[in-house]
């Protein structure tokens, strides 16, 4: 009798944890797509001109952002870049560049798949531009490093800084230019 009884227990058993199964969770959408505004240090940036003391002040008017996420790691994100320059002497402000920031960050922390990208990240920088007011095509070839803050799964905060060197080449000059360049970046935009 105690055998009969520990066999039907035992079938029992296993029937119910063979039958038993984990509830389906919904599927949840990873976010892909990050939208947002990068004006950089405040929305002014100081640089000096003519071998001069005085400054002049670059504000970016378009300073959208956007990023794909390629995967856990890996993003590629595009900045528009469209500068107006307003120097304190003799002329008001005027358009002094446009170009397009190319860079594939590479964030070090994991996301979650419904969680845009967060943490430290790293990665090349590539910055095609025209200077309007010397007249000089530019290509920036960089690197950039910084940190993301993600709020609510959705809200991201970036700050960071780009190096790199500038390549300037104008058009009747067989010569190309290097300057260094070093750009303090912060970003505020969501995940979608």
């Amino acid at each position: 009798m105690k055998i009969k009884t520990l066999v039907i227990l035992g079938l029992l058993q296993i029937t119910v944890l063979v039958g038993a199964q984990e509830v389906e969770r919904p599927e949840i959408k990873p976010v892909r797509y990050y939208f947002g505004v990068q004006p950089g240090l405040m929305p002014v940036l100081f640089e000096s001109y003519d071998g001069a003391s005085k400054y002049a002040w670059d504000i970016n008017l378009v300073p959208l952002t956007m990023e794909y996420a390629v995967n856990r790691n890996w993003a590629i994100r595009v900045h528009t870049i469209c500068d107006l320059e307003v120097r304190p002497d003799n002329f008001p402000a005027v358009m002094s560049a446009w170009g397009i920031e190319i860079s594939a960050p590479y964030y070090l922390s994991l996301k979650n798949s419904e969680e845009g990208h967060r943490g430290f990240h790293i990665g090349p920088v590539l910055t095609p531009g025209y200077n309007l007011l010397n007249k000089y095509n530019s290509l920036k070839l960089g690197g950039m490093a910084g940190f993301s803050l993600l709020f609510g799964n959705r809200w991201s905060f970036g700050i960071g800084v780009q190096a790199g060197y500038e390549l300037q080449k104008y058009p009747n000059n067989r010569f190309t230019r290097y300057v260094f360049y070093n750009v303090p970046a912060l970003a505020l935009g969501i995940w979608l």
